[in-house]
């Protein structure tokens, strides 16, 4: 027991979606969200968790009273950010809620494939979401962080030939991905193999960028995406 209560303690939780039925595919599930990210995405609508703040995270008792109290009730857990792969102590966490017999989902921007690479490797994830922010050539720009292209890239490697079931997902906003490029990046997601993919239509609760908010009740999904993704792809979808 003084293992796990260590192993809960190192990661900071913001927070906790009490269920979800579309984070984990095929399961009903809750959502736990870490604090910490090293990225800079403008239309992060969980900003405020971008600090790796343990004094402002929920404490020990309350992560542990809600895991026993939905016992039962739902069949997984998503571990959310954030970015989750940021804290080295994510794999024995997921090893601590798997021993209570929760099936378990990670939702990653793939920043670090190493983390990824261990976590899918040891079985600790029954399910993988991986955010894929734009094509190669303009990542940077996306992320607000230099040389974030080549770790997203491994990390798509990774997850393709992990045998883990998983999805990519891109946000689309016409201010920071033209049409062109968001065809580019689902060109790129398959020509690495990738075969479950997702547009997520940008949402404006939480995001502080007040550029992006002005305007944009609704962003609309250009039609050739929809196009292009029925054809790429087996799965693919609008959320």
């Amino acid at each position: 027991m003084q293992h796990t209560h260590k192993v809960i303690c190192e990661i900071p939780v913001a927070g906790i979606e009490r269920l979800t039925t579309i984070d984990f595919p095929g399961h009903l599930a809750a959502v736990i969200f870490t604090r910490g990210c090293p990225w800079k995405c403008r239309y992060c609508h969980n900003s405020d968790l971008r600090t790796e703040d343990y004094a402002g995270s929920m404490n020990l008792e309350k992560v542990e009273e809600f895991l026993e109290s939905r016992r039962g009730f739902i069949e997984g857990l998503v571990v959310s950010g954030g970015e989750p792969t940021m804290h080295v102590s994510l794999p024995d966490f997921l090893h601590v809620i798997r021993r209570k017999g929760y099936k378990t989902a990670l939702h990653t921007n793939g920043f670090n494939p190493g983390m990824i690479k261990t976590i899918l490797h040891d079985r600790l994830v029954d399910y993988i979401a991986m955010d894929v922010k734009a094509p190669p050539q303009i990542y940077d720009d996306i992320t607000g962080v230099a040389g974030t292209c080549l770790p997203v890239s491994k990390s798509i490697h990774t997850i393709v030939t992990s045998g883990v079931p998983y999805e990519f997902r891109t946000t689309y906003h016409p201010f920071l991905l033209s049409e062109d490029k968001l065809l580019d990046t689902m060109r790129a997601i398959h020509s690495c193999g990738g075969t479950r993919y997702y547009i997520q239509q940008f949402r404006k609760e939480g995001v502080k960028d007040c550029e992006l908010i002005e305007g944009f009740d609704e962003v609309v999904i250009p039609h050739s995406a929809i196009t292009l993704g029925e054809q790429l792809f087996d799965e693919f979808g609008i959320r």
